[in-house]
């Protein structure tokens, strides 16, 4: 929409909220002249606000501190002093895009964030072909996991466990 059809736009809606009172609404009154300013300086903001919006594809780096304030970051267990801009850009993006955390995919991106080598192990339900010595997904089992981490580990693993992974799970870790 061009400025004069906005302004159009905005010029009906104040008409319409005058109170129905004893003034002259004519064109060509001081009441009409105020009502057209105010309009099109709505429609301005408007349409400026609709351009910026529409440039501003990601986060600029000069309000990257203000970002991190509203998302709570930088994480716990993690600081930004050895973070780059564009790193820190891509944990706030990463924030912004995740929704769901109770898969793979969610504990491989965070532990990535933090350089955390691992290897998931899930305990299975008992099969009839396993050998006798396999462990069983008993009711002990069933909310277990054991994480193996690769060596060395700069990351505090029980920070990020009791920050970021669900609290229903018992974590066993093991470095190799």
């Amino acid at each position: 929409m061009t400025l004069e059809e906005t302004t159009k736009i905005y010029a009906s809606v104040l008409r319409q909220l005058l109170p129905v009172g004893g003034y002259d609404t004519a064109l060509n009154t001081v009441v009409a002249k105020d009502i057209y300013a105010h309009a099109k300086t709505l429609a301005e903001c408007d349409l400026n606000a609709k351009r910026l919006l529409s440039v501003l594809e990601g986060i600029p780096p000069e309000l990257l501190t203000e970002y991190e304030q509203e998302y709570g970051l930088p994480l716990k267990c993690q600081t930004n002093v050895a973070q780059t801009v564009q790193e820190r850009l891509q944990v706030i993006n990463w924030i912004k895009n995740t929704k769901n955390v109770f898969n793979l995919d969610y504990l491989e991106q965070l532990l990535a964030i933090f350089n955390v080598d691992f290897e998931l192990i899930t305990y299975k339900p008992m099969q009839c072909t396993a050998p006798c010595n396999s462990a069983v997904n008993t009711e002990q089992l069933r909310y277990k996991v054991k994480l193996k981490l690769q060596s060395p580990v700069l990351a505090d693993i029980n920070c990020i466990i009791s920050n970021f992974l669900p609290a229903f799970l018992r974590y066993d870790i093991e470095e190799i």
